[in-house]
């Protein structure tokens, strides 16, 4: 993996893609009919909709989830809400997952999942960056007084050097 952060970064729409082409790569290794994969197809979308975490709830578009991952991230800065409930925000309100399912997407255990979301435990960074990693995001330093996150936000210049 390269040390630039921006290759870094994978985006909601890498990970789909990423599992995307693995389910694709299994399913040729596998040597099956169209027939069949199309089958598979149509029984693994009913399969992901039935684990969405709430029927009833509309994922956002595309073009709306980077302003709901923003308003997000934006009352975490502002200690509006805690890490664990930024984290089951994000997985609800933009992807729709369950708990289990969002958890073997990043490869973490479900009571993992669960203890970040609900603030229990103390987690290495590694592991952290694991679970926010799919909505662009990583554990970081921020500033504890809101007035000098404002004055970071809205100036190029450090709040140090003021």
């Amino acid at each position: 993996m390269s040390n630039n952060s921006e290759s870094s970064k994978e985006s909601i729409n890498d990970v789909v893609n990423r599992l995307r082409n693995n389910r694709k790569q299994v399913s040729n290794s596998h040597n099956t009919t169209n027939d069949d994969k199309v089958r598979a197809d149509e029984s693994d979308l009913r399969v992901r909709l039935s684990q969405r975490a709430s029927k009833k709830a509309l994922l956002p578009k595309a073009n709306e989830r980077n302003r709901v991952v923003n308003q997000i991230v934006k009352q975490l800065l502002f200690g509006e809400l805690t890490q664990g409930q930024a984290l089951k925000e994000l997985r609800i309100n933009v992807l729709g997952l369950k708990q289990d399912i969002y958890a073997k997407l990043v490869d973490v255990s479900r009571k993992t999942l669960s203890d970040i979301e609900n603030d229990r435990g103390n987690y290495k960074t590694d592991i952290l960056d694991k679970v926010f990693k799919p909505f662009g995001l990583k554990v970081g330093l921020i500033p504890s007084s809101s007035s000098m996150l404002n004055s970071l936000l809205n100036s190029n210049k450090s709040p140090i050097d003021e």
